[in-house]
């Protein structure tokens, strides 16, 4: 909100009175208006929860790959086939399959493989976008954060084990920013209405020093602490996915599209998709089709433009030895696409559970610090690019950037050396299409929100807009797949109140009974509790089944079984006691193996109930290990590939490739 905070001089008093008077009078019936009714989750009147069986998943059946392939190719007709795996194509198919249409989803490599797992990992209204909505006088403006605040609390509500509500401190440099920056926090509540999380308050330098002692508290006058939530993206990615096969949507990763069907009269009836990984062919009929790939939309539409509904030759990838050089998209017309980048730094660089905000940048970005899985996410850039690359990257001029930002009020030296991961996420405005096309490629056409609309084709693209408000996203996108397809009798839009996987019956004691139940450290139980929510305990019990389940990934190819044995004393256990010799590797760290709780058993899981299909699916996005610890993933990369490769029934020559790839993107991490 206070990116030019900085630069700008008090307005003379009289001015500031009646024009806050005027514009706090506006902004309650605004507010009053705008805001929805639905207060935010309360858990202080839980009834007590004594035992996990009361509370975690006991069984699922997760349909296998296969069977949802079956299931593409025998079904003739679906009422809606969705392009795009990310946060709003997910987030598409969990409210289309819950009105009742017969969903089918199609995604071209991993669910959040792009953009959508390389968010801020922050649901927020937008601070930024108050402070324009004031100083410009934009109702826009004002309308986007309102919307998002909205909608950053349903997240909180759909998968409370995902989404966290995170303090934020501005520290606050000279006096007269104190009664700016606490007005406009104070604003941003009020835009809440009954769906702010919490209250902002004020801090003295004293007390804002020792919140963050990491601040050189020598320029310090005060500090500001407002609320928003924090959330890990990929996984939330992977739950809607998850979410959405399990009310009957037939949801596939690894099935790149190759060409629109189109009937006699130029409307898209359908696609030919490839599976990548056998590379078979399938024919996908659907009444109704939604262009849901983010920045990779001006693909999808130029299959659109053309009467044969392949893409243009000239815009495909282009292949390269070298994968940061490889471009998804040549010179997109819808898409406005610049490059976000973030870092991950060491616990030390911001308090464990509060993050912070930096209002004055040199070039007058914000520019956030947040305690995120146990580390500090940093960010982020915001370049221009010409042309949508398929693996973004962050350079070394991106990452001093941000160090050189973050020294501006660190007290002790910031290193390179302590960076531990480093990436790039395409930021996609858009302009609508159709007036570029009209009006001779001007730029009137850009859209700040999300932007929906339907092709002469009835293709529907859905693109633009942020994590946070996905779900409104989706609402709109089928409300236009309802209209479009002329669907009787449909369900209305429930998402509002859907629980996610993992989000039945969950608690917040979770963490403590499953440390309880099955003797698990802190650390590895809140991994899990906020990983896998209520499913958590099926992980668990896998550690019971067997104890190589525990291991870390990194040691799967540095242990020998001797032997094997059932315990005595229960004629019904199946659980078994594995004795096992850990073979020395000099290239392993054995300390080190253990500080990520990322085990064998949960890869188990993630490929039997998640969809993993390749190691970086696992490092990536199942677990955050990659984005977390750079270094330390590229030392599991031959465990998850061992026990990937015997899950999978994989061949030597196909184990050997996955190792080589897997390694190759995890060194574009800024190691």
């Amino acid at each position: 909100m206070f990116s030019s905070a900085g630069k700008r001089l008090l307005r003379p008093k009289v001015f500031l009175g009646v024009s806050s008077v005027t514009i706090l009078g506006g902004s309650i019936l605004y507010f009053n208006a705008k805001t929805k009714k639905s207060p935010l989750a309360d858990y202080t009147n839980l009834s007590p929860v004594k035992t996990l069986e009361s509370v975690a998943v006991k069984d699922i059946s997760t349909p296998t790959r296969e069977s949802l392939l079956n299931n593409l190719s025998s079904t003739s007709q679906f009422d809606v086939l969705i392009i795009g795996g990310g946060a709003t194509g997910t987030g598409c198919a969990v409210d289309a399959v819950t009105r009742g249409l017969n969903v089918a989803l199609v995604e071209k490599a991993d669910f959040a493989s792009g953009t959508s797992s390389k968010s801020t990992k922050m649901a927020h209204g937008g601070v930024r976008y108050l402070e324009k909505a004031f100083l410009e006088f934009s109702k826009d403006q004002l309308d986007l954060v309102v919307e998002a605040l909205n909608e950053r609390a349903h997240l909180i509500n759909t998968a409370p084990h995902l989404c966290k509500i995170l303090p934020i401190l501005i520290p606050v440099y000279t006096y007269w920013q104190i009664p700016y920056f606490y007005a406009g926090c104070k604003f941003y509540d009020l835009f809440a209405g009954s769906q702010n999380l919490k209250s902002s308050y004020l801090l003295s330098k004293a007390n804002a020093a020792e919140l963050a002692p990491m601040l050189d508290s020598s320029k310090l006058t005060a500090g500001l602490v407002y609320h928003d939530g924090s959330f890990n993206d990929s996984r939330l990615n992977s739950t809607l996915a998850i979410t959405a096969v399990s009310k009957g949507a037939t949801i596939l990763n690894y099935m790149q599209v190759q060409q629109l069907i189109k009937d006699d009269n130029n409307n898209v009836k359908g696609a030919i998709v490839k599976d990548t990984e056998t590379n078979k062919i399938y024919e996908v009929m659907a009444k109704t089709v939604v262009n849901a790939t983010g920045p990779y939309s001006d693909h999808i539409l130029q299959m659109d433009n053309n009467k044969d509904g392949l893409p243009d030759i000239d815009s495909s990838n282009y292949h390269s030895d070298d994968i940061t050089s490889q471009i998804a998209v040549k010179n997109p017309k819808m898409v406005v696409p610049s490059s976000g980048v973030h870092i991950i730094l060491p616990s030390f660089y911001c308090p464990k559970n509060v993050g912070l905000l930096d209002v004055r940048t040199s070039d007058g970005r914000v520019m956030f610090f947040l305690p995120w899985q146990g580390k500090v996410l940093a960010g982020t850039t915001d370049i221009p690019l010409k042309q949508v690359p398929e693996t973004p990257t962050a350079t070394e001029a991106d990452i001093q950037d941000i160090l050189k930002e973050l020294q501006h009020y660190i007290k002790f030296p910031v290193k390179r050396d302590d960076v531990l991961s480093a990436w790039a996420g395409i930021r996609p405005l858009v302009k609508d299409p159709r007036i570029l096309e009209n009006e001779g490629g001007k730029t009137e056409g850009l859209v700040r929100s999300h932007f929906i609309f339907t092709s002469p084709s009835n293709l529907i693209t859905i693109a633009g807009g942020k994590w946070t408000t996905y779900r409104e996203m989706a609402e709109e996108t089928i409300n236009e797949v309802v209209k479009i397809g002329n669907f009787k009798d449909v369900k209305p839009c429930s998402t509002r109140k859907l629980k996610l996987v993992g989000a039945e019956n969950w608690n917040p004691n979770l963490e403590a009974l499953l440390a309880q139940k099955y003797n698990l450290s802190s650390k590895m139980a809140q991994h899990l509790a906020d990983s896998y929510g209520t499913r958590a305990p099926l992980i668990c019990e896998s550690f019971k089944q067997n104890n190589i389940n525990q291991l870390p990934v990194t040691l799967a190819t540095n242990f020998q079984i001797l032997s094997e044995k059932v315990p005595p004393g229960n004629p019904d256990e199946v659980d078994t006691i594995a004795d096992v010799h850990l073979i020395e590797n000099n290239e392993i760290n054995l300390f080190d193996s253990f500080r990520y709780p990322f085990t064998i058993g949960e890869l188990k899981y993630s490929i039997q109930h998640e969809y993993t299909r390749t190691a970086l699916d696992f490092l990536l996005r199942r677990t955050r290990f990659a984005f977390l610890d750079a270094r330390q993933a590229l030392n599991a990369v031959d465990g998850t590939v061992k026990i990937m490769g015997d899950e999978l029934n994989w061949d030597n020559k196909r184990r050997a490739k996955e190792i080589e790839n897997t390694k190759r993107y995890i060194k574009t991490f800024g190691v």
